[in-house]
């Protein structure tokens, strides 16, 4: 499946409160997996935008007022790049009726899932 790297660089944190959550067995495991998957993407992105906070800044740790501009498109530039994930959704209701989630955190990860 394509995804944008802006898609997995926010929904990270989310699903990592997620498999704190006790879900079923199997919907466990594929979420494990698949967070193995995007925390590799995700370094990825923390790697490209420490690089560009250099390339950006003046004192090689922020970003300078006078680059902000450049250094967001060029980074949101980036975050749209399409990746190839190895995930098929899954439907929402193998999380069971115990999950809780705000629209908030189920809109950084609505890509994981089916209706």
């Amino acid at each position: 499946m394509k995804v944008k790297l802006i898609e997995v660089y926010s929904s990270v944190a989310t699903l990592n409160k997620l498999i704190e959550e006790p879900l079923p067995a199997r919907v466990s495991f594929k979420l494990m997996k698949l967070l193995n998957q995007l925390n590799a993407e995700v370094k990825l992105v923390e790697d490209q935008r420490l690089k560009l906070v250099k390339q950006y800044s003046e004192d090689g740790s922020t970003v300078s007022d006078t680059n902000k501009d450049s250094f967001i498109q060029e980074f949101t530039e980036f975050l749209n790049d399409d990746i190839d994930l190895a995930w098929e959704p899954i439907e929402i209701d193998a999380l069971g009726e115990n999950i809780k989630l705000s629209v908030t955190d189920l809109s950084k990860m609505q890509y994981l899932f089916s209706e």
